[in-house]
């Protein structure tokens, strides 16, 4: 089968390539840990910890890529909360767009082996009308992220609500706290009403948290999507048009 592709400022072959092409990274993406070592990576799909339970195609590597200009303007968010005693931790940066096919595959499928854990409220065959997974995602055009903000020292209780891991989407939440991230008041990746930026049933401590990353990420041009606290895509986006497929490896 043939493929559909398209060719970048800089000259490297973007998305939509089928078989085994693996297109080349373009030299205007970067590393974002080679930029700033102090950002965390917690990349998830990587991994089986994920709402998948299995590594995405695509992630061969944990390793966050973004297009230069996002970059950039992240490492300067960073920067500016280390300050404050904060810095961030990243979920998911570019995303291939094989990765956005395989999770589009998997909504579709009866398999919720994840759903007590990620999906509790919504029902996985609603998943896609209701916004939490994307037929095309904005992460493939390289400049959006997914994140949250850690604490450099001190006491993490006092970053934390309190509250217990019985709740919804809160599989994470000592694991997450033992490791320094704020408490956003659910796991990344809830795909539930919870998640929403600016939900009204949050703790003080979750609702402050939230809208402390949305105004260190609006001070560098990031735009957070509502239905996600985590979730911020940099403008003006470097290709608006235009959905990467190159793998994910090591820098």
């Amino acid at each position: 089968m043939g493929s559909v592709e398209s060719v970048n400022p800089d000259g490297a072959q973007a998305e939509r390539l089928s078989g085994d092409t693996r297109p080349v990274r373009p030299k205007s993406f970067q590393s974002v840990t080679r930029l700033e070592a102090s950002i965390r990576l917690d990349m998830r799909y990587a991994s089986d910890q994920n709402f998948v339970g299995r590594p995405i195609a695509g992630y061969l590597a944990p390793v966050c890529y973004l297009t230069t200009p996002a970059a950039k303007a992240l490492v300067e968010v960073h920067q500016g909360l280390l300050a404050q005693g904060y810095g961030l931790v990243i979920f998911d940066c570019y995303r291939p767009e094989r990765a956005t096919k395989d999770f589009v595959q998997w909504a579709l499928t009866r398999e919720a082996s994840q759903k007590t854990r990620y999906f509790p409220r919504t029902d996985k065959s609603e998943l896609i009308a209701k916004g939490y997974i994307a037929r095309h995602s904005g992460h493939s055009r390289g400049a959006t992220v997914d994140l949250g903000l850690y604490q450099l020292q001190g006491d993490q209780a006092a970053a934390s609500s309190g509250e217990s891991s019985d709740g919804v989407c809160r599989r994470r939440f000592a694991e997450d706290r033992a490791t320094g991230l704020l408490d956003f008041g659910s796991d990344y990746d809830c795909f539930d009403r919870l998640s929403h930026t600016a939900h009204p049933g949050l703790s003080k401590v979750a609702t402050q948290n939230r809208q402390a990353l949305v105004n260190a990420m609006a001070a560098q041009g990031f735009v957070n999507y509502d239905k996600e606290w985590w979730h911020f895509t940099f403008q003006p986006e470097p290709y608006p048009t235009v959905y990467f497929d190159f793998p994910i490896t090591e820098d």
